[in-house]
């Protein structure tokens, strides 16, 4: 079975365990590694979307 992902999905994906390692690594504690690490993927978000829409608009 062969699975298709679009590069947005693809890239949401690697954001989850970039942030996720990132946590794990950099972090003592569970609760700081948690925070860490939506913290983290909020921010990967925020920078996804932000150049989504600057290659958008740069495309128009």
């Amino acid at each position: 079975m062969k699975m298709t992902l679009t590069h947005f999905e693809a890239t949401l994906i690697l954001a989850v365990f970039i942030s996720a390692v990132l946590a794990v690594v950099t972090k003592k504690t569970d609760e700081e590694r948690f925070r860490y690490g939506m913290r983290s993927l909020g921010w990967f978000f925020v920078t996804v979307f932000g150049l989504a829409w600057l290659m958008y608009l740069g495309h128009r």
